[in-house]
């Protein structure tokens, strides 16, 4: 992730925490340890990105709600226009840069989806870790990306679509997807919201299925389509600001994820035989 993008998700959590702090009390000092670690990682923020236009209005915002004497209390509206203007910023300097990717698929097709999220490990995304157990990649059927004990599916799944997270939505496409009415309502909510998103093929799946769903200009491509998936590389190392494998690695990993891609589609045909 872009260590800037990292910057502003820290200072939009601390206005989380700020939040939070004012629903238990019903207010905060400037002098709170909260707003003041606020307000110097903020000051820096700004003055590091050459954000300092008073006519810019979330730099105004910013400025408003800056304050220096203890006489001040800063209420919940106040902090909510502090996370909105951050917000906006982030989408104005970092629309390019993402954090997050939600794969919308069946669970049925867990083993392809299996095979795809180690392909996106290869390319260079990270694993969850014991210090950083937060995943980048949001998949139900998955380990590392399933939905927490106790929450519920569709509350989960719909923050994960309306979030101001930079989140890019990948759609995997069997026939049994269109199958699924929560997997058009996700493909239909991603589209509808114009988020970022990437259809991807199995095999022996008919491209036709989709006319009609889904808007027709972004290029859908075949999982085991070699040159779609060195483009696609590209595309995840941009947008996730990850450095480059080496070609070899890189081809061991795609070949072998392509190997595994034609054999569930083999099996199936077969099974359909």
């Amino acid at each position: 992730m872009n260590p800037k993008l990292k910057e502003i998700n820290e200072l939009i959590a601390l206005c989380d925490q700020m939040l939070l702090y004012i629903q238990e009390r019903g207010d905060i000092r400037p002098n709170n340890d909260l707003y003041c670690l606020y307000k110097l990682k903020v000051e820096s923020f700004c003055k590091n990105n050459k954000i300092n236009d008073v006519n810019y209005a979330p730099y105004a915002v910013l400025c408003t709600f800056f304050f220096k004497s203890s006489a001040y209390t800063v209420n919940k509206s106040e902090v909510l226009a502090i996370k909105n203007a951050l917000v906006e910023i982030k989408h104005m300097l970092f629309k390019d840069d993402y954090e997050k990717i939600f794969i919308s698929h069946r669970e049925a097709d867990k083993d392809q989806v299996d095979a795809f999220v180690d392909l996106l490990h290869a390319i260079g995304i990270p694993r969850p870790t014991t210090e950083l157990p937060d995943s980048v990649i949001f998949c139900t059927s998955h380990p590392e990306g399933y939905i927490q004990n106790g929450e519920r599916n569709l509350d989960t799944i719909r923050d994960m679509i309306n979030t101001d997270k930079h989140v890019f939505y990948v759609l995997w496409y069997t026939d049994r997807y269109f199958e699924s009415p929560a997997c058009l309502n996700e493909a239909g909510a991603i589209w509808t919201m114009k988020k970022k998103y990437q259809e991807i093929l199995m095999p022996d799946f008919d491209s036709s299925q989709i006319r009609g769903l889904l808007d027709k200009q972004p290029v859908w491509f075949i999982a085991n389509d070699k040159m779609r998936l060195n483009t696609f590389k590209e595309q995840i190392e941009k947008m996730f600001s990850l450095s480059s494998i080496t070609p070899n690695a890189w081809e061991q990993a795609r070949d072998r994820f392509i190997e595994q891609i034609n054999k569930i589609a083999s099996k199936k045909e077969e099974l359909c035989e």
